[in-house]
């Protein structure tokens, strides 16, 4: 009775083991020189470690030579599969796992301390990204700023890059607009898994105002800023200015809109602070 027992839960915890890939390698595409484990539930002797060799094959018993380039973990975990059984194994179960990443790679760019290109070596999130390319340059990314984001691009679809995307030369579809606070206080939506060809691009940490004021241009954010600080940062109202027509053009999801705002309300970086002349 307790071997019984014994054997029902192995069952169990093997079977969960095996039910699919793990967390954060669903979507990941092989590529040459990746090293993956392939196991074979009640067959030790088939486990192997192995890389993905130049030319986009790995070799694995009683298989042969299967292309591994480009398939995710599900996908080669079902080739092995159907290659092994029923000729050499009753309904085999197969489990794939990277356990170590080289064929992958992000770009961090913008306004961070080493912008670049970076290995994906493991499952790796937005935070340590950035993290990776020395944090945020204006400060540290230690301290979430209030309305700052991160834009994360990403590619298509089989799609080989050399080089990051430009936020203002990709389509909306590919653009996902991330809250860093939001990421930074471990939201995983927010601080979503970087993917292999994502480029994360950190906007500059400015604002702009512009008309009546009597020095227009671009300013430093700083946290907590209000509209007010930020018109007394450009030097203040012209004569003609109309303080209570202020609004801001702010860009959210892509789109710009035109906000009404008090003096007392806090603005965003990226936010232009636009004050109206005055009708009389």
């Amino acid at each position: 009775m307790v071997k019984r027992i014994f054997g029902f839960w192995l069952v169990i915890l093997l079977g969960g083991f095996f039910l699919g890939v793990a967390s954060g390698q669903q979507d990941y595409r092989l590529g040459p020189e990746d090293q993956i484990q392939i196991r074979v539930w009640d067959h030790d002797d088939l486990t192997r470690t192995t890389r993905v060799g130049l030319d986009g094959n790995i070799s694995f018993p009683f298989v042969g030579e299967i292309k591994a380039q480009g398939l995710s973990m599900a996908e080669l975990q079902k080739e092995i599969e159907h290659r092994l059984g029923p000729k050499y194994i009753i309904d085999p179960r197969v489990s794939v796992t990277v356990t170590e990443y080289k064929s992958g790679k992000f770009f961090v760019v913008g306004n961070v301390q080493k912008p670049g290109t970076y290995p994906l070596t493991k499952s790796v999130r937005l935070v340590e990204a950035i993290s990776q390319a020395g944090g945020i340059a204006a400060g540290t990314i230690s301290k979430p700023l209030s309305g700052a984001v991160v834009i994360v691009i990403r590619a298509l679809p089989g799609e080989k890059l050399d080089r990051p995307k430009v936020p203002d030369k990709t389509p909306a579809s590919q653009k996902l607009t991330i809250s860093l606070s939001a990421a930074l206080a471990g939201d995983p939506q927010q601080n979503l898994e970087i993917k292999n060809g994502d480029t994360v691009y950190v906007p500059n940490l400015v604002y702009y105002v512009t008309a009546q004021v009597k020095n227009p241009g671009r300013f430093p954010y700083e946290e907590n800023m209000t509209v007010l600080m930020a018109v007394t940062t450009a030097g203040g109202f012209t004569d003609k200015a109309s303080a209570r027509r202020t609004y801001i053009i702010r860009e959210n999801s892509g789109v710009k809109e035109r906000v009404k705002v008090g003096m007392d309300d806090p603005i965003r970086p990226g936010d232009t602070i636009v004050v109206p002349e005055s009708w009389f």
